[in-house]
């Protein structure tokens, strides 16, 4: 009695090269989610930043009328005035950094999603096989390609 051998196809080292160009849609879907879930996330700290500097700015205003309400002097008057700018001006400058570093931050993010959308050895092995593609007659003039800098 002979016993039957059942045969395996060899696998493969990696994802055929068109794996690479018709999974790219949903690597772009992807990315794009991620960036966009970056951006809402930096978005919701600079509101949280906005919300802060507001809050603190009522605070001190307050707390300035309350001063100025008991003050009868007119250097008194001009010295809680200045010193008022003078925290204004700090608050508004300690703002715009923080601001601006959530905004690097949050841009970073985004690039970083970006970064890993491409893999260059799925990259490379895409354009093998549209240098192959190049060998069936009449497919280079059907799809031109740019000339090479290189």
């Amino acid at each position: 009695m002979k016993t039957r051998s059942t045969r395996t196809a060899p696998a493969r080292e990696g994802p055929a090269p068109w794996n690479f160009l018709s999974d790219l849609g949903r690597q772009q879907m992807s990315v794009c989610t991620e960036a966009s879930s970056a951006m809402i996330r930096g978005f919701d700290a600079m509101r949280k930043l906005q919300e802060q500097a507001a809050h603190d700015a009522t605070e001190r205003h307050a707390a300035v009328a309350r001063k100025l309400q008991g003050a009868s002097q007119p250097l008194e008057l001009m010295t809680i005035q200045a010193a008022s700018m003078r925290d204004d001006l700090e608050s508004a400058t300690q703002y715009w950094q923080q601001l601006a570093a959530t905004t690097l931050e949050m841009q970073t993010e985004v690039m970083g999603c970006a970064s890993h959308l491409l893999d260059s050895e799925s990259a490379l092995e895409a354009a093998s096989a549209v240098e192959a593609l190049d060998m069936i007659p009449g497919m280079s003039s059907l799809f031109p390609r740019a000339a090479r800098l290189c």
